[in-house]
């Protein structure tokens, strides 16, 4: 195995580590929070979110991965951006309350207001670690970031859990968040030894900000991509109508999304040594792209094929709608799942400009199929968040495989070989769960019965079609130990 190889699979196999456990916490925690909140109160933290995950985009205006990509790294560099990110952060918190009344009044909704003017703490709260974060990403050390992670999700999840306990409705949502980041920076600001001191280099910043205002710009606009379609739903259908949505979003995409998280996060540091080397760069994206293809193909066959006995048993018997939008929802899931690693090569290669443009032209086009899909209702905006990703997905995969100097077709061939295994599994679990239901067995013996026949199938699929796929989980955490 190559060092490079070696040491993505070392960061790999802490952030599987992490998103693993934080997958479970999630899908439990989930659990007991529908049966102790409404739909109102998800939908109404849905409209909140809207607002409030700028903070994930804004806590470093795009100089964190700056840090980790610069070859000389200075410590006034670093403190300059420190106090930046702070700024910009608390000027956010400022605007998020002066226009939280107004934003309330768009959607009619009241209680959103107060919801937004505590969530604002969050912001600079969110800020303070990120240069810290990064630093240690940047050696990466993942063990510690991915350990904070867990420790902070889960304390927000478990505060949230109490509140809704003792009747706070939406406000323990907004506990959670508040809680998540506040553990979260404690622990990236003990684990680093930088500290920052009052001083700052105006030049510091202007050498990184083509790289990182543009890299902001992108992901602002992939931000509007990934909330415009919960702002259309709760204004022309309403926040009892985005509570199933908003559900059925953070079970399907959230989970198939950590997995990409997991591939970009363990690449970018290492790639970014070697940023003059094409060959190395494309064949190892291409390996784990095509490694976190697998995984989400297999998730979302079985799934869709699962997706009622799924949701009785994860939510209980009134969350129906949401077990009707995962259908659509899936396959939207498994293409984003993919896409999500490809900006590691435009960051890689300095050419978050490029970035910028697929971005914008995405955006157009999903709010183009969101505003048309409205008119039939939630399910009508899914199915056309699915038509805006089918749509859009060749020309950023193509793009990506020209910058990373690999062959189209070759792309193609491996997403493609991963597609049909998807198809197979659901098609297997699906003869399966048919074949089981005259039975009349109780959801979780039908989900874990179905579930396991296509499990097992996508196993000899692998092996049989694709054996080099086979040994891919134990080079990248055993052989990377």
């Amino acid at each position: 195995m190559t060092g490079t190889a070696a040491s993505v699979g070392k960061n790999a196999r802490w952030l599987a580590g992490a998103q693993a456990a934080k997958i479970v916490i999630q899908l439990v925690g989930l659990g007991i929070l529908s049966r102790l909140l409404g739909p109102s109160d998800f939908g109404v933290m849905a409209l909140a979110t809207v607002v409030t995950s700028l903070a994930g985009l804004l806590r470093d205006m795009g100089t964190g991965p700056a840090i980790i990509r610069a070859r000389e790294l200075s410590a006034t560099m670093v403190n300059s951006i420190f106090w930046v990110n702070m700024a910009m952060a608390t000027a956010v918190a400022l605007l998020v309350v002066v226009l939280a009344v107004p934003i309330a009044s768009l959607f009619d909704t009241a209680p959103l207001a107060h919801l937004l003017y505590a969530l604002s703490l969050t912001f600079p709260v969110i800020s303070f670690g990120a240069a810290h974060q990064a630093l240690l990403e940047r050696e990466s050390r993942f063990h510690i970031t991915t350990r904070a992670d867990v420790l902070s999700y889960t304390g927000g999840l478990c505060a949230a859990i109490v509140a809704a306990r003792f009747g706070m409705g939406a406000k323990s949502l907004v506990l959670q968040a508040i809680v998540q980041a506040t553990l979260s920076s404690l622990q990236m600001f003990m684990a680093s030894p930088w500290r920052p001191s009052l001083s700052w280099d105006a030049s510091e910043i202007r050498r990184i900000f083509s790289f990182s205002s543009n890299l902001t710009l992108s992901n602002l606009v992939l931000y509007l991509i990934r909330n415009t379609d919960s702002m259309i739903v709760g204004k022309t259908l309403g926040a009892v109508a985005l509570g199933p949505y908003s559900l059925a979003f953070r079970i399907m995409l959230s989970p198939l999304q950590n997995v990409s998280l997991i591939a970009s996060k363990a690449l970018y540091p290492v790639l970014s040594t070697h940023q003059a080397d094409p060959e190395r760069l494309g064949a190892t994206w291409l390996e784990s792209t095509s490694f976190v293809a697998l995984i989400t193909a297999t998730l979302m066959g079985g799934l869709i094929a699962l997706c009622e006995p799924f949701v009785t048993v994860a939510l209980g018997q009134r969350w129906g709608e949401v077990a009707r939008l995962l259908p659509w929802l899936a396959p939207v899931g498994f293409v984003q799942s993919v896409l999500s690693t490809a900006p590691v090569i435009f960051m890689v290669k300095g050419r978050t400009d490029v970035l910028l443009k697929l971005n914008i032209g995405m955006a157009g086009l999903h709010i183009a199929c969101w505003l048309i899909g409205a008119r039939w209702g939630v399910s009508g905006v899914a199915a056309g968040y699915l038509v805006a990703t089918i749509v859009s997905a060749p020309l950023y995969l193509v793009t990506t495989a020209r910058l990373a100097g690999l062959p189209v077709v070759r792309l193609l061939r491996a997403l493609g070989i991963q597609s049909g295994l998807g198809i197979s599994v659901f098609t297997v679990t699906f003869a399966a769960r048919s074949a089981l239901e005259p039975f009349a067995l109780p959801p979780l013996a039908l989900l874990l019965v179905a579930g396991l026949c296509g499990g097992l199938y996508g196993v000899w699929h692998v092996g049989r079609f694709s054996p080099d796929h086979m040994f891919a989980l134990r080079r990248t955490f055993h052989l990377a130990s």
